[in-house]
Protein backbone atom coordinates (compact mmCIF):
# COMPACT_ATOMS: atom_id res chain seq x y z
CA UNK A 1 0.00 0.00 0.00
CA UNK A 2 2.82 2.40 0.88
CA UNK A 3 4.53 1.57 -2.41
CA UNK A 4 1.41 2.60 -4.35
CA UNK A 5 1.20 5.82 -2.38
CA UNK A 6 4.87 6.61 -3.07
CA UNK A 7 4.40 5.82 -6.75
CA UNK A 8 1.31 8.03 -6.93
CA UNK A 9 3.16 10.86 -5.18
CA UNK A 10 6.16 10.52 -7.50
CA UNK A 11 3.87 10.54 -10.55
CA UNK A 12 2.06 13.64 -9.29
CA UNK A 13 5.38 15.41 -8.73
CA UNK A 14 6.62 14.49 -12.20
CA UNK A 15 3.42 15.68 -13.85
CA UNK A 16 3.51 18.90 -11.86
CA UNK A 17 7.12 19.49 -12.83
CA UNK A 18 6.33 18.77 -16.47
CA UNK A 19 3.41 21.20 -16.40
CA UNK A 20 5.59 23.93 -14.91
CA UNK A 21 8.35 23.33 -17.43
CA UNK A 22 5.90 23.74 -20.33
CA UNK A 23 5.26 27.37 -19.46
CA UNK A 24 7.91 29.79 -20.61
CA UNK A 25 9.51 32.36 -18.36
CA UNK A 26 7.71 35.03 -20.35
CA UNK A 27 4.33 33.42 -19.69
CA UNK A 28 5.18 33.15 -15.98
CA UNK A 29 6.10 36.84 -15.88
CA UNK A 30 2.84 37.71 -17.66
CA UNK A 31 0.96 35.80 -14.97
CA UNK A 32 2.89 37.74 -12.32
CA UNK A 33 1.74 40.99 -13.95
CA UNK A 34 -1.88 39.82 -14.01
CA UNK A 35 -1.71 38.82 -10.34
CA UNK A 36 -0.10 42.12 -9.32
CA UNK A 37 -2.75 44.03 -11.27
CA UNK A 38 -5.49 42.07 -9.51
CA UNK A 39 -3.91 42.88 -6.14
CA UNK A 40 -4.06 46.61 -6.95
CA UNK A 41 -7.73 46.26 -7.87
CA UNK A 42 -8.52 44.20 -4.77
CA UNK A 43 -6.75 46.68 -2.48
CA UNK A 44 -8.72 49.55 -4.04
CA UNK A 45 -12.04 47.69 -3.80
CA UNK A 46 -11.40 46.68 -0.19
CA UNK A 47 -10.83 50.32 0.75
CA UNK A 48 -7.10 50.09 1.31
CA UNK A 49 -5.19 53.19 2.22
CA UNK A 50 -3.50 55.30 -0.37
CA UNK A 51 -0.12 53.95 0.78
CA UNK A 52 -1.31 50.34 0.45
CA UNK A 53 -2.59 50.98 -3.06
CA UNK A 54 0.67 52.74 -3.97
CA UNK A 55 2.69 49.77 -2.62
CA UNK A 56 0.63 47.37 -4.73
CA UNK A 57 1.05 49.66 -7.74
CA UNK A 58 4.82 49.64 -7.18
CA UNK A 59 4.70 45.84 -7.15
CA UNK A 60 2.74 45.94 -10.41
CA UNK A 61 5.28 48.32 -11.97
CA UNK A 62 8.10 46.00 -10.92
CA UNK A 63 6.29 42.97 -12.35
CA UNK A 64 5.77 44.82 -15.64
CA UNK A 65 9.45 45.74 -15.77
CA UNK A 66 10.47 42.11 -15.13
CA UNK A 67 8.05 40.95 -17.81
CA UNK A 68 9.47 43.38 -20.36
CA UNK A 69 13.06 42.28 -19.66
CA UNK A 70 12.12 38.61 -19.94
CA UNK A 71 10.05 39.15 -23.08
CA UNK A 72 12.85 41.14 -24.73
CA UNK A 73 15.32 38.36 -23.91
CA UNK A 74 12.92 35.72 -25.25
CA UNK A 75 12.50 37.63 -28.52
CA UNK A 76 16.25 38.19 -28.79
CA UNK A 77 16.83 34.45 -28.35
CA UNK A 78 14.31 33.73 -31.10
CA UNK A 79 15.95 36.35 -33.33
CA UNK A 80 19.34 34.64 -32.81
CA UNK A 81 17.83 31.26 -33.73
CA UNK A 82 16.27 32.65 -36.89
CA UNK A 83 19.46 34.44 -37.91
CA UNK A 84 21.45 31.23 -37.36
CA UNK A 85 19.02 29.42 -39.63
CA UNK A 86 19.42 32.10 -42.30
CA UNK A 87 23.22 31.75 -42.04
CA UNK A 88 22.89 27.97 -42.44
CA UNK A 89 20.74 28.45 -45.52
CA UNK A 90 23.24 30.97 -46.94
CA UNK A 91 26.10 28.49 -46.44
CA UNK A 92 24.16 25.71 -48.17
CA UNK A 93 23.20 28.06 -51.00
CA UNK A 94 26.85 28.99 -51.53
CA UNK A 95 27.82 25.30 -51.58
CA UNK A 96 25.09 24.50 -54.12
CA UNK A 97 26.17 27.42 -56.28
CA UNK A 98 29.83 26.30 -56.13
CA UNK A 99 28.86 22.72 -56.99
CA UNK A 100 26.78 23.96 -59.89
CA UNK A 101 29.60 26.16 -61.16
CA UNK A 102 32.13 23.34 -60.83
CA UNK A 103 29.79 20.85 -62.48
CA UNK A 104 29.60 18.63 -59.40
CA UNK A 105 26.42 16.65 -58.86
CA UNK A 106 23.15 16.46 -60.71
CA UNK A 107 22.37 19.88 -62.20
CA UNK A 108 18.60 19.37 -61.91
CA UNK A 109 18.89 18.48 -58.20
CA UNK A 110 21.16 21.44 -57.58
CA UNK A 111 18.76 23.79 -59.36
CA UNK A 112 15.80 22.43 -57.38
CA UNK A 113 17.84 22.65 -54.17
CA UNK A 114 18.78 26.26 -54.85
CA UNK A 115 15.16 27.14 -55.52
CA UNK A 116 14.11 25.48 -52.25
CA UNK A 117 16.85 27.25 -50.29
CA UNK A 118 15.85 30.64 -51.70
CA UNK A 119 12.19 30.06 -50.76
CA UNK A 120 13.15 28.92 -47.27
CA UNK A 121 15.42 31.91 -46.80
CA UNK A 122 12.57 34.23 -47.78
CA UNK A 123 10.38 32.45 -45.23
CA UNK A 124 12.97 32.98 -42.50
CA UNK A 125 13.39 36.67 -43.38
CA UNK A 126 9.60 37.00 -43.19
CA UNK A 127 9.65 35.44 -39.72
CA UNK A 128 12.30 37.94 -38.63
CA UNK A 129 10.08 40.78 -39.81
CA UNK A 130 7.11 39.26 -38.00
CA UNK A 131 9.22 39.03 -34.87
CA UNK A 132 9.81 42.78 -35.04
CA UNK A 133 6.06 43.43 -35.23
CA UNK A 134 4.86 41.10 -32.46
CA UNK A 135 3.22 42.54 -29.35
CA UNK A 136 3.47 41.24 -25.81
CA UNK A 137 -0.15 40.13 -25.91
CA UNK A 138 0.31 38.04 -29.03
CA UNK A 139 3.80 36.73 -28.19
CA UNK A 140 2.93 33.23 -26.92
CA UNK A 141 0.79 32.42 -29.95
CA UNK A 142 3.20 34.05 -32.40
CA UNK A 143 6.22 32.35 -30.82
CA UNK A 144 4.60 28.95 -31.19
CA UNK A 145 3.73 29.65 -34.84
CA UNK A 146 7.26 30.91 -35.57
CA UNK A 147 8.79 27.81 -33.96
CA UNK A 148 6.59 25.51 -36.04
CA UNK A 149 7.51 27.25 -39.29
CA UNK A 150 11.20 27.41 -38.29
CA UNK A 151 11.24 23.69 -37.51
CA UNK A 152 9.62 22.92 -40.87
CA UNK A 153 12.19 25.04 -42.71
CA UNK A 154 14.99 23.37 -40.77
CA UNK A 155 13.66 19.92 -41.68
CA UNK A 156 13.38 20.79 -45.39
CA UNK A 157 16.84 22.37 -45.50
CA UNK A 158 18.38 19.39 -43.68
CA UNK A 159 16.64 17.04 -46.11
CA UNK A 160 18.59 18.67 -48.93
CA UNK A 161 21.83 17.43 -47.31
CA UNK A 162 20.59 13.85 -47.61
CA UNK A 163 20.26 14.18 -51.38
Amino acid sequence: MKTNMYAATALALMLGTFQLSCESKTENKAEDVAEAKQEVINTQEEGGTKEEVMDKQADLDSARSDFKKTWDADRDDMRKELNAEVEDIDEKTAKYERDMKDGKGDRAKLTTGLSTLKKERATMVGLLKELDQVTAASWPKTKKAIEEVKDGVDDRVDALDAN
